[in-house]
Order: C-alpha cells, then structure tokens, then sequence
C-alpha cells in the first residue's frame, strides 16, 4: 500500500494498493465508514468515476465528500498518473 501523495483531503485515507490492477485507479476512505475505488482517467467535471468497496448496500461518500474528491482528481490528474506508474505498474513489473 502506498499513499497518494498529489493531494490530500482531511478525513480521508487515499492509497494505491501495490499489486492492483488497470484501469489505474487509487483507493479513497473514510476510516469506519466508507471505501471507494477513484478511477481517475475516467473522472470528468460532475463525474466522479468510482466504484464503492464498502459498505456493501446503502452507505458511501456524501456529496460534499464526492466533490472534494472530484476536484482534488481533476487538478491532480497528472500526477495521480505518475504516482500510479510509480507506485502500482514499477512495482508489479519488478515482482
């Protein structure tokens, strides 16, 4: 697990797991309550690309939480993909 460096959100754990899988993607949490995977390429303005983790059913980022999310991804894009190149693909590659 490495965290995300390119931004933070008070509240939040953001991660990207160091073995995971494409579409590149970083992990978001709110400790105890939520976890959503980011799929930041795919992110655009009002569009949060994500699929929740946990809680299965009912639960998940409130709006306000979705939006800090969103546009820390959007200004950020660039170098949440370096991160992931760094991170995620260096390390599968090497193992």
């Amino acid at each position: 697990m490495a965290k995300v460096t390119a931004f933070t959100i008070p509240g939040l754990d953001l991660w990207f797991n160091s073995s995971d899988h494409i579409p590149p993607h970083f992990h978001a949490r709110k400790p105890g309550c939520w976890e959503v995977r980011v799929f930041f390429m795919d992110c655009a303005p009002g569009w949060l690309a994500s699929k929740k983790v946990w809680p299965r059913g009912r639960g998940g980022p409130r709006r306000q939480e979705r939006e800090a999310i969103l546009d820390a991804t959007l200004a950020h894009r660039v170098e949440l993909l370096a991160e992931w190149e760094t991170k995620v693909r260096t390390r599968k590659e090497q193992s």
